[in-house]
């Protein structure tokens, strides 16, 4: 069976409905579902020394009625990102102190037990608490959009 779908139909599809930027949520606690994780490697813009090993993280924020409501939708989703610590040989690094971000996600899951199995792919479909702040885009990287307002997942806790 071959799919009729042709995505070069879309360059002449006209729209006569403007875009609308949704307003950012309230800084607050939600309960959010972790969707599937991706990994990516990521090199340094202002030190290309610099590079590394990074988890993206997609949370589906689940708003309560009050907020649904104003936001015309149930939920949102908010990326997070965890920049991995690696060993010398390129190993997610356990030591103390290091992957403090990725410590978190493992405790908000209970899977951060000594002989607990972890892996990232585990965590999509779980249920986590998040903790949403907002920053303001101060037009260093984007002065087009200096002053716009968006979320960020500041902490992580057991739902």
């Amino acid at each position: 069976m071959s799919s009729q779908f042709d995505p070069q139909q879309f360059l002449d599809v006209q729209l006569t409905e403007p875009s609308v930027k949704r307003p950012p949520i309230p800084v607050g606690e939600y309960p959010a579902i972790i969707g599937e994780v991706k990994s990516r490697a990521w090199q340094g813009k202002a030190d290309p020394t610099k590079s590394g090993i990074a988890f993206d993280v997609p949370l589906t924020v689940e708003l309560p009625p009050s907020v649904a409501a104003v936001m015309g939708q149930p939920n949102v989703v908010i990326g997070d990102s965890i920049m991995l610590d690696l060993t010398p040989n390129g190993a997610i690094d356990n030591a103390p102190g290091k992957n403090r971000k990725l410590r978190a996600y493992r405790e908000a899951l209970d899977m951060n037990k000594a002989g607990d199995s972890f892996s990232a792919r585990a965590m999509q479909g779980r249920v986590v608490k998040v903790m949403v702040s907002h920053d303001i885009n101060d037009g260093k990287k984007d002065p087009m959009r200096a002053g716009e307002i968006y979320e960020r997942i500041q902490a992580i806790a057991r739902a």
